[in-house]
């Protein structure tokens, strides 16, 4: 029997990887998570649940931070460790190396670059321009007004920060003197491109490892910035497939890697945001029959390539209770 690791059980990725692997051929292996929060409810979920110290209060904890990472995975005997948190991919990037050399374990994360290309909408659109890839035109606070004069920004428009989750701070502007006011709202803004509409708004994820790529494009809608349906049919559009794939081989994906895109009034794919990790709809992806989870246990302690068979249809994502015995 195997150990996997899940950081993150209190977030919502952390919880769809927990999910996925008891959905899968892995589902009575060990599971070790480890949160910043006691009680987590996906600290119910696993054999045990380990606190880290809490670096978003104090830097200067990195080391306590990756000492007692380190700690957890020889103790537990963690063969895979899959990262459920956004902010802790940038340092797992970082320290893979050092863990990987010092324990027995595979760090599911991709390169600092990757993830630095991720996290920044406008260095995302300078990649796929970079790349000679579909993308939405986009401009920081500083282009502005040469855009505007040139016309390159038209109305209506989207305004969002560099930096941001959840759709938090965008907005839809109609005009440069709502622009320019919503824009001293927000820290680092740039002006996107408006792309398609709500129904032409897809989520696809990608699993790269091992030279080997697989893709699913599923269609969803929103609710409060998370996807509250999607929907999978096997004859989508088949340039977002290889669109997808076109974007895969230019970044340096090691995992999973999730995309959302629009297509535009031409029928033409640009993606908006890239989340260099699993997602919320990792689980989603795993009851359409895409369980990217068990692909990458299967891989890397099996040396087994599994297939997956994909089922038409519909998830919606609704909230549900767990009752906890007291003293359990």
């Amino acid at each position: 029997m195997n150990v996997i690791g899940i950081t993150g059980t209190g977030s919502l990725v952390g919880q769809a990887i927990i999910k996925s692997i008891k959905q899968s051929s892995f589902k009575n292996n060990k599971l070790i998570g480890m949160d910043y929060f006691e009680d987590t409810i996906g600290s119910y979920w696993v054999d045990k649940n380990y606190l880290l110290p809490d670096i978003l209060k104090e830097q200067k904890l990195y080391h306590t931070w990756i000492a007692t990472i380190i700690d957890i995975i020889k103790k537990e005997s963690i063969r895979v460790l899959f990262i459920g948190v956004d902010f802790e991919l940038i340092l797992f990037a970082q320290y893979k190396k050092l863990i990987e050399e010092t324990t027995n374990c595979t760090v599911m994360v991709s390169s600092e670059e990757c993830i630095k290309i991720a996290d920044d909408k406008y260095l995302t659109y300078q990649f796929l321009k970079k790349n000679d890839l579909f993308y939405p035109k986009s401009f920081t606070s500083d282009e502005f007004e040469e855009a505007i004069k040139a016309k390159e920004i038209l109305f209506p428009t989207i305004l969002k920060p560099k930096k941001g989750y959840r759709s938090r701070d965008v907005y839809i502007v109609q005009n440069q003197d709502e622009l320019f006011l919503k824009a001293e709202k927000i820290e680092e803004p740039i002006v996107q491109e408006m792309i398609g509409n709500s129904q032409t708004e897809y989520t696809c994820g990608v699993i790269v490892i091992k030279d080997i790529t697989k893709t699913i494009v599923l269609r969803r809608e929103l609710k409060d910035g998370n996807t509250s349906a999607a929907y999978y049919q096997k004859d989508s559009p088949e340039i977002i497939t290889q669109y997808i794939l076109d974007v895969s081989k230019k970044l340096d994906i090691l995992g999973v890697c999730n995309f959302q895109l629009r297509l535009d009034d031409n029928g033409i794919p640009k993606i908006f945001e890239i989340n260099a990790r699993h997602s919320g709809t990792t689980f989603m992806r795993a009851l359409f029959g895409f369980n990217e989870i068990e692909f990458i246990l299967e891989l890397l302690l099996n040396n087994k390539v599994i297939d997956f068979d994909l089922k038409e249809g519909m998830v919606k994502r609704y909230s549900e209770e767990m009752f906890i015995k007291k003293n359990q």
